[in-house]
């Protein structure tokens, strides 16, 4: 599904999303020295961003970007991949749990609700949805997503 919106030039954001694949947009400042991709999946624009199509679970935020997090599966999650987005100081975390709802063990969620970080659990469509609304807000967020 492709969005329609504003292209934001200072903040990370989602462009598009399928099966297997999350288009992101990436604002030039925030990565002057882009890792090596391949450029098939890459479009150049004329504007100070660039689109990124990425295959493997992600870590959105307003001003950084997570290409490859850990689990590639709502089965692969463990307990220290929610403590790492607890280490990462949010008030709130988006997670996108595949193609479908699926609400992670309590005990996996022990660090984020050690920490006081709030959880919002949806199918990862909605996550990325749900993203590209929360950063007008500017409050401190991320998208973790599994791939549909």
């Amino acid at each position: 599904m492709q969005f329609h919106r504003e292209q934001d030039i200072q903040h990370y954001g989602i462009y598009a999303y399928g099966k297997g694949e999350i288009t992101v947009t990436i604002p030039r400042a925030l990565e002057p020295d882009p890792p090596p991709i391949h450029e098939e999946n890459v479009e150049q624009l004329h504007v100070p961003i660039r689109r990124e199509t990425l295959r493997r679970s992600l870590i959105i935020m307003p001003d950084e970007l997570i290409r490859d997090w850990e689990p590639q599966s709502f089965e692969m999650l463990r307990q220290t991949h929610f403590a790492m987005l607890a280490d990462l100081d949010l008030e709130l975390i988006l997670f996108g749990s595949g193609n479908t709802l699926r609400w992670p063990d309590n005990a996996l969620l022990t660090p984020l609700i050690e920490k006081g970080v709030g959880l919002e659990v949806m199918d990862t469509g909605a996550a990325c949805r749900t993203y590209n609304i929360l950063q007008a807000d500017q409050r401190r967020f991320a998208a973790a997503l599994l791939m549909i």
